[in-house]
């Protein structure tokens, strides 16, 4: 029995996540599967920290079993298949009270949901809630004899609750959480940036240190009950990696929960749409049409054409050293956006460069008689200053462009949940044939 919830915490404390927790080590069911943590469309206006929907299967379990968590010294297994399903009712009576127990009822903001159903949703549900703002009374008319629900204040969470069950997990990764309820004590930065190395020395781990930047990516920006969180596509290197950094710093910690992710898959980004529509995101190849300029507080805008119209590119500031790619392009040159598309910009999250126009310049030739410079007198019409002869063709040549054809992405600073990584392209199998990595950026 499937139960989802969302919209428990808020910008600045609790996790849902935390939430998860507590109903692996207090229910009298079994795990099946791996607790998911699903990542809605990050361009919605009303939304949680991240963003983020979370799923746990409940059961008698039967089948292999695995370690997808401990807590309070002890482990907490999942098995594979399901052998016996609990009462939805009872479901529901167990998780509405672990939620509020622990939800932010100090937030008028925060409106969780729950969602108990026998089965998974249509992965439309979730195609919709990645590319589009959903209405509560859509999911409500959704949920009518599908599955039950219950709302606390407005239940807005039962939205992203019910998006997480359609989730179809054609891509996956892990995120393994560790937690200390209320909230771990800080941490200084060297110290972050330490363990945060520790996790990138894996390979199949993604999105934990930005070095040019001297952030930590693994922890939360607020104090939560999460002290830090490791991204990979191996669950086992995950375990691997929390115990390299246990076994280095002495953590006092309760214990962590491994969930099965769709971070870092792409699966918000609509492959060269017909239309571009607000909210969406998109990766779409254009022609840059103008010159790039930036505007107060360091942001990059760049014209370009799709389809015939016309639309901005937009490296913001805390995209950092990415904004000089944007910077580097010119008129003629052909990208690849990949971003979110909001009042006819997109925000860009990585771009690929397909081809590069040439950066021509014209300059006053030079006298062949006299060997200096002529000067220019106006149009088509140069003058050597010493011999007085007439020239009407200027000099031409290429300027480098000091930029390659291939990938760029923001750092990992400035990286959003879903955004794949570069790193991650190879992996799940995506134009392999045709990636060029540009790791100066990385």
């Amino acid at each position: 029995m499937y139960a989802a919830i969302d919209d428990t915490d808020n910008q600045n404390e609790m996790c849902t996540t935390y939430i998860i927790s507590q109903i692996a080590i207090k229910s009298k069911y079994d795990i099946i599967g791996y607790p998911e943590l699903v990542r809605l469309n990050p361009n919605i206006s009303h939304k949680t920290r991240g963003n983020g929907a979370l799923n746990i299967n409940l059961g008698k379990g039967k089948g292999n079993k695995k370690i997808v968590g401990k807590l309070n010294d002890k482990y907490i297994y999942s098995y594979e298949n399901i052998e016996e399903e609990p009462e939805a009712d009872e479901v529901m009576d167990f998780i509405y009270g672990i939620v509020s127990d622990y939800y932010v009822r100090e937030d008028e903001n925060t409106n969780p949901g729950i969602v108990v159903s026998s089965g998974r949703f249509h992965p439309q549900l979730y195609q919709k809630a990645l590319e589009d703002d959903i209405k509560l009374e859509f999911i409500e008319n959704y949920l009518d004899g599908k599955a039950i629900y219950r709302k606390i204040n407005n239940g807005h969470g039962i939205i992203g609750a019910s998006a997480s069950l359609a989730w179809p997990g054609e891509k996956i990764t892990y995120e393994l959480l560790d937690y200390k309820y209320p909230h771990y004590n800080f941490l200084q930065r060297d110290i972050k940036l330490s363990m945060a190395s520790i996790a990138e020395k894996y390979k199949s781990t993604f999105n934990n240190i930005d070095h040019a930047n001297s952030y930590a990516a693994i922890f939360p920006k607020f104090k939560t009950p999460v002290i830090f969180g490791v991204r990979g596509v191996d669950s086992h290197d995950l375990l691997k990696a929390y115990n390299d950094i246990k076994a280095n710093y002495n953590i006092n910690d309760d214990g962590f929960i491994i969930f099965k992710t769709n971070q870092g898959t792409d699966d918000h980004i609509v492959n060269e749409p017909e239309y571009l529509f607000d909210l969406g995101s998109y990766s779409i190849t254009v022609v840059i049409s103008s010159h790039p300029y930036n505007i107060q507080g360091g942001h990059f805008f760049i014209g370009a054409k799709y389809k015939n119209i016309d639309i901005n590119l937009a490296a913001f500031e805390p995209t950092k050293e990415f904004r000089k790619i944007v910077a580097s392009l010119i008129p003629g040159d052909v990208v690849k956006a990949y971003g979110s598309f909001s009042s006819g910009t997109v925000k860009l999250e990585k771009l690929k460069i397909i081809s590069l126009s040439k950066n021509l310049k014209k300059e006053p030739p030079v006298c062949p008689n006299c060997h200096v410079k002529t000067r220019s007198k106006g149009k088509l019409d140069y003058r050597c200053p010493i011999c007085r002869r007439r020239y009407k063709n200027p000099e031409i040549y290429t300027v480098p462009r000091g930029i390659k054809e291939g990938f760029y992405e923001v750092p990992v600073i400035a990286r959003r949940h879903l955004s794949m990584p570069l790193k991650l392209i190879n992996y799940f199998g995506e134009e392999n044939d045709m990636y060029n990595w540009n790791s100066g950026n990385r």
